[in-house]
């Protein structure tokens, strides 16, 4: 246990010392995010956070005492994702070819590390059933579906960081609880190393605004390696239950789900790009940044929370999922009512200027 301390603290350090490094080099390296129609924040900001993250978080991995149940595979597909993100934060890669390369990605963690084995408890009891054609597509799925949706994620300070760190506090709890030593080291260092990121990106008294942003690199990356030790637990026969799993990362999941749908019922592309987020809605509705990056988190925590106790005490599994769909549920009637208000409001902006018109 001192051992771990020791190098979570090594690798939080290490984080926020190759963030004020890597500062110093996003401009020669065109890395740096700028304002338009969509982001509001002021001035160029540096996006050099995921790449920091993970520099630490392989470093002190490759020098890590305790056991690592990540095989070559996984930091295969993790540099790939970092690269293919940094790459999209360079060039701004057309959607379908990154799409395409995630599916790819995604089909090698699996194939390399032997998973695709989801558990779903005491569901298959129920007659719920995949075959391995299915289990294959569905973890496909899952890995490329949070890979987006920790992208999607990434639009406030400190909030893609600040949900990451809620979900790994409770992957961290789990691995301990089911005996996965494999999985207590390599994400106790990744949390330390994010830790040290949010140092820089998370509001605060003590800091107004964000001085570094995760860029595609940190948030997708991020995404896929929540996906891949959330597989791992619920890997095999006797792994933890897949839709009591399914609570740790259920905001951006929903989220993410329910953006795609009504950007596709509007005839328009599942994967472009506009201000109809929950963290967007929460603002217009008169949240500031900084608490709506604290809700968001603190619900996503509230939510790993009732994953854990789930598993922990053994819930059954339709009671689970019956409280996901709770989740979905009232996610949709706060989205609905926060887009119809905010459309009132633009409607009522909009009488003035056209009486004057008149």
């Amino acid at each position: 246990m001192i051992f771990l301390l020791l190098e979570s603290s090594a690798s939080l350090a290490l984080s926020a010392f190759f963030v004020v490094l890597l500062r110093t080099l996003s401009v020669p390296l065109h890395l740096m995010d700028l304002p338009d129609h969509r982001k509001i924040h002021e001035g160029a900001i540096p996006l050099c956070g995921g790449i920091a993250i993970f520099l630490a978080f392989a470093g002190i991995s490759l020098l890590a005492s305790g056991p690592m149940a990540c095989g070559p595979g996984f930091w295969a597909a993790t540099l790939l994702i970092v690269g293919l993100g940094v790459a999209d934060d360079r060039f701004a890669l057309p959607a379908r070819f990154r799409f395409g390369a995630q599916v790819l990605i995604a089909i090698t963690l699996i194939s390399a590390e032997g998973l695709g084995q989801v558990s779903f408890g005491d569901l298959t009891e129920l007659g719920i059933v995949f075959g391995p054609i299915g289990l294959l597509v569905l973890s496909v799925a899952f890995i490329v579906g949070l890979i987006n949706a920790w992208n999607m994620l990434d639009g406030v300070d400190g909030l893609a960081g600040g949900s990451a760190v809620a979900a790994l506090v409770w992957i961290l709890l789990l691995s301990l609880h089911a005996g996965a030593e494999g999985l207590v080291v390599p994400v106790a260092l990744l949390l330390a190393a994010v830790g040290g990121f949010l140092i820089f990106n998370l509001r605060s008294p003590w800091r107004a605004r964000a001085s570094v942003y995760l860029g595609d690199a940190g948030s997708t990356a991020l995404g896929g390696i929540i996906a891949y030790l959330i597989l791992c637990l619920s890997n095999g026969a006797e792994g933890l239950a897949f839709q009591s799993l399914l609570w740790l990362v259920i905001i951006p999941v929903v989220d993410t789900l329910s953006l795609m749908v009504r950007r596709m019922l509007d005839h328009r592309s599942p994967m472009s790009a506009d201000r109809r987020h929950l963290h967007h809605l929460l603002i217009d509705t008169g949240f500031s940044p900084a608490a709506t990056s604290y809700v968001i988190v603190l619900v996503s925590f509230l939510c790993g929370g009732v994953g854990y106790l789930g598993l922990v005490f053994n819930l059954p599994g339709p009671v689970m999922v019956i409280g996901l769909v709770f989740v979905a549920i009232a996610h949709t009637a706060f989205v609905l009512a926060a887009e119809s208000a905010t459309r009132r409001r633009v409607h009522r902006a909009a009488r003035p200027s056209i009486k004057l018109q008149m």
